[in-house]
Parts: C-alpha cells; sequence; structure tokens
C-alpha cells in the first residue's frame, strides 16, 4: 500500500481543499510509463503504464490547485517507503542501464519501462491526463523493465528499488 490509500484519497477528493475549499486538487505520483528506444536513445514519447490503484500507490503530495495549500506531503519512496528518499529521486538521474538494442535478439527497437514523476489535476469527478517534464536521462526516471517486441520482457530490475535503490524486497504493488 501507498503512502495515500483509496480510502483517504476518496475523502480528499470529497472534501476538496480545507484553505479556501476548491475541489481542484493537484497530485503528484511516480508512476509507470513506456518509451520506445532504439539505440539507447528515445524515438517516440511516454505511453502510460499504470491504473488506478498504481496512481493512487505512486502518490506523494497533494496541493489545492488554487490557492497551493498542501494537503498531504511525504519525503518518503513512493515505491518502497524509505524514509527522506524522494529528493534525492527526484534530483538522481536513471542509474539502471538503456541498452542499445535487445539483449536477447539484438532487435533494434525495445520498450524501456520506466517510474517517472507526474502531475495530474483533479476536479469534480474527472482528472486530467498525467503529465510529466522528465525525459530518459533527466533526473527523476528510473527505468526498472525493458521488453522487445519478439522476445518480451528480456530484462527487469528485481534486486532493489528501482526509485531510491534500497535493497530488496519490496512491498507488492497493487495491481
Amino acid at each position: 500500500m501507498g503512502i495515500l490509500t483509496e480510502p483517504a484519497l476518496d475523502e480528499l477528493v470529497a472534501h476538496g481543499c480545507p484553505a479556501c475549499k476548491s475541489n481542484r486538487l493537484q497530485f503528484r505520483t511516480y508512476v509507470d510509463g513506456r518509451l520506445p528506444v532504439m539505440g539507447g536513445e528515445p524515438v517516440g514519447t511516454i505511453v502510460w503504464q499504470y491504473d488506478g490503484e498504481k496512481f493512487v500507490d505512486g502518490v506523494f503530495e497533494v496541493v489545492c490547485a488554487d490557492c497551493k495549500h498542501a494537503l498531504l506531503q511525504s519525503d518518503q519512496c513512493p515505491r518502497c517507503h524509505a524514509p527522506g528518499a524522494l529528493p534525492k529521486i527526484l534530483a538522481a538521474t536513471n542509474h539502471w542501464p538503456v541498452p542499445n538494442a535487445c539483449p536477447g535478439c539484438d532487435a533494434d527497437e525495445i520498450r524501456y519501462l520506466a517510474m517517472l514523476p507526474a502531475r495530474v489535476i483533479y476536479e469534480g469527478k474527472r482528472a486530467e491526463k498525467a503529465r510529466t517534464s522528465t525525459e530518459l536521462h533527466e533526473p527523476g526516471f528510473h527505468g526498472y523493465r525493458v521488453d522487445c517486441v519478439d522476445c518480451g520482457t528480456v530484462a527487469e530490475l528485481v534486486d532493489r528499488c528501482p526509485l531510491c535503490e534500497a535493497p530488496a524486497p519490496l512491498r507488492p504493488r497493487p495491481g
């Protein structure tokens, strides 16, 4: 379970901001995205790979989108809950290598899965599409799996947290 639980999320969106009574909330979360890569460089845009449970599991901050009043803030790692790890996670560049080709069949194009910070504004019944300004070689982008169209999953980071590098075992993720 993440820092924010589903019942706590329901309560936040039901009550909105206690300071200004706005129902527009901005969520900051670490979520999964898939990036097409060729020769170790991106050849497309991030395709989000998360569901509602994984979105909630990665939330580390909720603020009012209007008055910026903080409703929830945590400096824990959103993935493994290591205390105080979030500032380092947001500042660190990717530690897991991006292959130039599939290690199994040597195909040029792979799919690189990563966790990256995203912002989502929620107002009333519908959330906006997740947005990130973080790209492959920038701080905050943290890879954990390589997929090949022909081979399937060919490599996956399982011995440590993909965000803060705390040692495994990791807590189970929802979904």
